[in-house]
């Protein structure tokens, strides 16, 4: 501060700047283009917490199908083999894609709580591998998250 200027002057500049950072604050900005979905959680005047989500947001444009696959049917599976989709909401629908990429682990291994055999008796369990399969064409009706589908890849190719 220089030698003849306000303290309050100084004070006022503050404010207007911590005003302008805090209007800053009140924009949200998505990650991603999509439907929201559980916006009623949100509340006019709510405080939010930085890093933590305040709604649910599914991505629209590029569609995929995250399929659980028994370990037994990969061995002949691998990306870029073809595809057919049906979706068990809309049994007319029939999609078309590949296989964008198999899982590096099974589902129970990547689980919040692993299955853990502490007393030594192993029984072999047919385990479930995560298979993205990226859709080819722009769905006729919109797809929900969540659905169930039957996923059929040929593996011939």
């Amino acid at each position: 501060m220089e030698q003849g200027d306000n303290p309050q002057v100084w004070a006022a500049q503050v404010q207007l700047q911590k005003a302008q950072l805090n209007l800053q604050r009140t924009e949200v900005r998505a990650p991603a283009s999509g439907v929201v979905s559980q916006a009623e959680r949100l509340q006019v005047g709510q405080l939010m917490v930085q890093g933590l989500p305040a709604v649910t947001i599914v991505r629209t444009g590029h569609s995929w199908v995250e399929a659980n696959f028994k370990e037994t049917a990969l061995s002949r599976m691998h990306p870029g083999q073809p595809a057919v989709i049906r979706v068990d909401t809309f049994p007319d629908l029939e999609l078309h894609g590949k296989v964008q990429s198999i899982g590096a682990g099974t589902g129970s291994e990547f689980a919040i709580l692993p299955a853990q055999n502490a007393n030594a008796n192993w029984v072999k369990v047919t385990q479930r591998v995560p298979v993205r399969i990226s859709i080819d064409e722009r769905p006729s009706r919109e797809l929900i998250a969540g659905l169930s589908v039957h996923v059929r890849v040929d593996t011939s190719q």
